[in-house]
Order: structure tokens, then sequence, then C-alpha cells
């Protein structure tokens, strides 16, 4: 997940913002968690992008007085930011091929060690994976309700897909695991 990016974007789509409202904004725009049941982004996270986005020249950073509270910093894109957003955008993003994703490794696994049962790891798997497909095509059909969740939308049917590609790719699992206890 590239935060740098994302923060970015919603500085110069945005405007101006300090730490709180770009968490806030992502949290809402672009990665809504209620629909995913994913944690929300880490304050921390957050402040050390921006101090790491100041130090390459991508933000200017201003302080803001304030009564009764601590001088707030806020944030705008510097044209270097701008620059380094588009190059981003402008170019293919690499597919996460990892060969340590845990379920491969769990299935890859499981095929190994004596007294463990990969088929019955993979329909577990499955199972797991189908109940999470469902949760995800509820949270997709709440949002089709709603006009101003696009973006939530868009999030919901990668999610969906990619566990659909998942699930497709247990049953291609469990087919050859099976092929294999049978011969």
């Amino acid at each position: 997940m590239s935060i740098k990016h994302a923060l970015l974007g919603l500085l110069a789509s945005g405007g101006p913002q300090h730490g709180y409202e770009l968490k806030m904004a992502y949290e809402t725009t672009l990665a809504p968690t209620a629909s995913l049941n994913v944690g929300p982004l880490n304050f921390g996270q957050v402040y050390q992008t921006l101090d790491r986005l100041k130090r390459e020249g991508s933000v200017r950073q201003e302080l803001v007085a304030q009564n009764e509270r601590p001088d707030k910093k806020v944030y705008s894109i510097s044209p270097e930011g701008r620059r380094r957003l588009k190059t981003w955008l402008a170019e293919p993003t690499a597919l996460d091929l990892d060969q340590r994703h845990p379920l491969y490794l769990k299935v890859a696994l499981a095929r190994r060690v004596r007294g463990t049962d990969a088929l019955s790891l993979v329909r577990r798997e499955r199972h797991g994976l189908a109940d999470r497909l469902e949760e995800i095509r509820h949270a997709r059909r709440r949002a089709q309700r709603r006009p101003d969740a696009a973006d939530a939308r868009m999030l919901l049917d990668l999610s969906e897909l990619r566990l659909e590609a998942l699930h497709k790719w247990l049953e291609r699992c469990e087919q050859r695991i099976r092929k294999e206890n049978a011969g």
C-alpha cells in the first residue's frame, strides 16, 4: 500500500491539511474501513510518512498558531510532490506476486509436513474465504445504495475479485492434492 502517494494525492485534491485531516480523508474516501473490517490508518504512519515527504521535498509544512493549543502543522504538496504523484499515477502498478503469501505458504507446507491433512486445510480455507466473500458482497450491496460511496464500491469490487481468485486457486489446489493422494 502506498501511503505516501495516497497522502500526496489527498493534498493535491484537497489542498493543505494537517495530519489528522489527512488520516480521516484517507479512511473515509480511499479506504472505507467499515466495509472491509480492517483497522484504521495508524497516526504514527501518517506523521512518519509526512516527515519523509517533507525531507524529500514533496510536501511543505507550515506552522499555524492556535489559541490554547500547540501550533498545528499544516502540509501542502510542493511542485516536486506533484511531479512525483504524476509519475506514480502514470506508471503501471507492479503486481504483487509475493511467494511469501500466507495462504500459499500454508498450502505448500501442509503438503510437506507429516501428519498434516492438506486437503482438510484447503477445505477450511475455502470455507473461510466463502464467508469473507459473502461479507464483502453484503458490504458492496450496502454501498450501492449510497451515491457518495463510489470509491468504496470500487474497493469492494477489487476485494471481491481478489477473494474469488483465491477461492478458485484453492479449488485447483484441492484438485491437485486429490490427484496426488490418488496416485
